[in-house]
């Protein structure tokens, strides 16, 4: 008899072989050994299925686990790769102050030191504050002063330096920069690398390459580019007045505000050189006061117009001659009383009692005064954030906490904005 044939469409070429092979045999065998045959058959037909099986289990279970191996050993080293780390400074080696604010006395000058290997060195008599450190980078605050600046090149670096209405946009660069908010010049001086900068004078930003100068006025809404290497030339040290070049007639003085143009040429001091401003842009302070001292200081208070007032005020400030700097701005609001000059004499009256060892009082009534007369000047945050700290330096608590609450309000994102909401946020932990 023979057997049935086998229609099983799982069974591969081996499996239909050994199926024809005892079919071959069946015709040979008595029917009994027939079925014997195909029990066998069956058989060994299951032990060779669920030997397949088994291997191709096998082999699953061994990819899935060099699956999950190499997961492993990829989310170890990723784990072993660094996070970003926000940098780190130093001022003069020691630690900074909570608030990043930094004030450089007299005859010294002071060095933040960044993780990075970046440095800020702050000339004598500059005043700046660190306003944020990230990974990337850091914003830092010019408020007057000079700095020179040397970044370290990195991937995706972000420097900012923001000095007055100006904003620096750094990379990887040494550069300078100069800010005298009083007489509105902001110099910048790149030495290597390249720097954007953003003015309030219109127009886009300007790119600066290496060797390069930008010098601002806000007063006299100028800007000028050129090499680094071209200087402004000297003032003049003639004593002799008849030597002097001829002074040409000022613009109309702020004073003269509101008023009715005269039809008269105003009257220029015949020993006026109409230049101390340039030279005060151009660091030359000791000249200028040498130059005073020449004429006679006295005749000089006396005589002077308003713009070289302003400029041997500013010049004594920063050669630190600071009773000829104040009896230049008490000229100032004396001889041009409704001037702007006047106005802005009163804030950096207060500057000038900053650090008197008897207390705020002189320093916080001339802030006071120059807050009561400017209605929108540019140091109106910076009389603000001044008055705020002298307060707290002297422990007076109280009306430190009003003043920053008056500032955070009229100068959310100033300054001096971190320092207010760090002061409010000490005084509500102390309660």
């Amino acid at each position: 008899m023979s057997s049935e044939p086998l229609d099983k469409p799982s069974v591969d070429c081996t499996e239909k072989r050994v199926a024809k092979f005892l079919s071959a045999q069946s015709g040979r065998q008595r029917p009994l050994s027939t079925s014997h045959s195909e029990q066998e058959f069956l058989r060994r037909l299951t032990g060779f299925r669920q030997l397949r099986r088994v291997r191709r289990f096998a082999l699953g279970v061994a990819v899935a686990c060099a699956l999950v191996g190499v997961g492993l050993f990829g989310s170890r080293l990723r784990q072993q790769e660094p996070a970003s780390v926000a940098l780190s400074y130093r001022v003069d080696s020691q630690i900074p102050s909570s608030d990043g604010y930094i004030l450089v006395p007299q005859a010294a000058e002071s060095l933040v030191a960044f993780s990075d290997g970046s440095n800020v060195r702050m000339a004598a008599r500059t005043r700046g504050r660190v306003m944020e450190v990230n990974d990337r980078g850091a914003r830092f605050v010019l408020e007057e002063g000079k700095v020179s600046v040397d970044i370290v090149p990195r991937a995706h670096a972000q420097w900012i330096f923001e000095a007055g209405p100006f904003r620096v946009n750094v990379h990887g660069t040494s550069f300078t920069v100069t800010w005298n908010p009083a007489a509105g010049a902001f110099d910048v001086h790149l030495t290597s690398g390249s720097i954007s900068v953003a003015t309030p004078i219109g127009g886009p930003e300007i790119q600066m390459r290496a060797g390069e100068s930008l010098e601002v006025n806000l007063h006299d809404q100028t800007v000028t580019m050129e090499p680094t290497s071209q200087k402004a030339a000297p003032i003049s040290t003639s004593a002799d007045p008849s030597t002097l070049e001829p002074p040409r007639v000022a613009p109309p003085d702020a004073s003269t505000r509101g008023t009715p143009a005269s039809t008269e040429p105003r009257a220029v001091p015949a020993w006026s050189h109409r230049n101390w401003m340039a030279a005060l842009s151009d660091n030359q302070a000791a000249d200028i006061i040498a130059d005073a001292d020449r004429h006679g200081t006295a005749k000089v208070l006396d005589t002077a117009d308003s713009a070289d007032l302003w400029a041997l005020a500013n010049a004594a400030r920063y050669v630190g001659q600071y009773p000829l700097a104040s009896q230049a701005l008490l000229a100032q609001r004396r001889r041009f009383p409704s001037s702007e000059r006047a106005c802005e004499a009163a804030f950096l009256l207060g500057r000038l009692h900053d650090a008197d060892p008897d207390g705020p009082g002189k320093a916080i009534a001339w802030y006071d005064r120059y807050l009561l007369e400017a209605r929108e000047g540019a140091d109106i945050s910076g009389a603000l954030g001044r008055k705020m700290t002298l307060l707290q330096r002297w422990q007076r608590t109280a009306d430190a906490l009003s003043v920053a609450r008056d500032y955070l309000r009229r100068f959310p994102q100033g300054t001096y904005a971190n320092g207010a909401r760090a002061l409010l946020r000490s005084s509500k932990t102390g309660q």
